[in-house]
């Protein structure tokens, strides 16, 4: 991913007046049959409408790459969105092709509204130093498409004048972008038709990629984190050096380190005390090939839990975690900083001679 021309795009949208060509609007039920839809020129929307999709184009690109953004290369251009792309007026045959595609490959309990936007944008020049022309002689035209899952609204009472204190009528309240797609993407500050921007903020529809997209469906961040904690589990680690690795992907993550290569991972490793004598094997048969995000991996605290208890604690803190062995039990030991709070409850600790 084209990190500059991302973040500038990112700004684009994120204007007053972004470069918005058309939106095409849908709702499918939650018995997945298509309830209603609308195609619209952007400056048709009133005021109030716009504000609103505004917030769902500003948060169809949001993430981190690796976590909820994935740059992915294809094997061939997405030839199924060709049509979409260049079209200027409503094609209802394009329209029902692609909003068919969608109802048949995105799994669904509840409701959702998805949101197709065409984007135009008017790339200016820009000069050697970045600084921006006036005039330039490219145009990047792209589809953001977004899918809002919709949920129902929490019983409540309400008031009325006609009717006094009554039950209110629980309806369908559309949420913030769950998964979608920028294509092509925008590197070098062109579009680039054999690469897509796919966003997930938890699971990929796998066949929703696959029916628009030829190439493998990328990682994400909780299959990373899973094969992570995976390698470090099959390493033998102690309580002490588990809880300094958060700390440590944190320290990476400040010096722009984005990909935790396998020589990475093994200096991380040994910087926290853990023994890779067989740190090579496990890693070939447990990642691989598999990209590791510092951003997928990192966390901002440090939690231990044992079957009795959960202590959750600053990733930068994890120095203070030690383990003790008194009487034969096995305790975990955080030293006293400051007071000491219990439910709310300031509290002394007990102090045994």
């Amino acid at each position: 991913m084209d990190k500059n021309s991302f973040t500038e795009l990112k700004k684009v949208l994120r204007r007053d007046d972004p470069p918005i060509d058309w939106v095409y609007s849908f709702y499918v039920s939650a018995d997945n049959e298509l309830s209603w839809e609308s195609f619209r020129k952007w400056l048709s929307f009133d005021e109030d409408e716009m504000f609103r999709h505004k917030d769902i184009l500003k948060k169809a690109l949001a993430g981190t790459e690796g976590r909820e953004i994935f740059s992915v290369s294809l094997a061939s251009q997405a030839e199924d969105l060709f049509s979409l792309r260049t079209m200027q007026e409503e094609n209802e045959e394009t329209l029902h092709d692609f909003v068919g595609k969608v109802i048949d490959t995105y799994p669904h309990t509840d409701p959702y509204y998805a949101i197709l936007f065409h984007i135009m944008y008017d790339v200016p020049a820009m000069s050697a130093d970045r600084k921006k022309l006036e005039d330039g002689d490219v145009v990047f035209e792209s589809l953001l498409f977004a899918i809002c899952p919709a949920t129902l609204s929490k019983p409540a009472l309400g008031y009325n004048d006609l009717d006094g204190v009554t039950e209110l009528s629980r309806r369908w309240t559309i949420g913030a972008p769950d998964q979608g797609f920028l294509y092509p993407a925008f590197t070098d500050r062109i579009g680039d038709l054999n690469e897509v921007l796919y966003r997930a903020k938890k699971e990929i529809s796998s066949d929703l990629f696959q029916t628009f997209f030829e190439a493998a469906l990328p990682v994400t961040a909780k299959m990373q984190k899973d094969a992570f904690n995976t390698l470090f589990d099959a390493l033998d680690v102690s309580v002490e050096s588990a809880a300094l690795i958060q700390d440590d992907l944190a320290h990476l993550d400040g010096e722009n380190v984005t990909v935790l290569e396998k020589e990475d991972a093994k200096k991380l490793a040994e910087r926290c005390g853990i023994d890779t004598e067989h740190f090579d094997e496990s890693y070939g048969d447990i990642i691989g090939d598999m990209p590791l995000a510092v951003a997928a991996l990192k966390e901002s605290s440090v939690v231990l839990s044992t079957d009795s208890a959960t202590i959750k604690m600053p990733a930068d803190r994890a120095q203070l975690v030690q383990t003790r062995v008194i009487d034969g039990v096995t305790y975990i030991l955080i030293p006293v900083d400051g007071s000491v709070v219990v439910n709310g409850i300031p509290a002394m600790p007990a102090i045994k001679s």
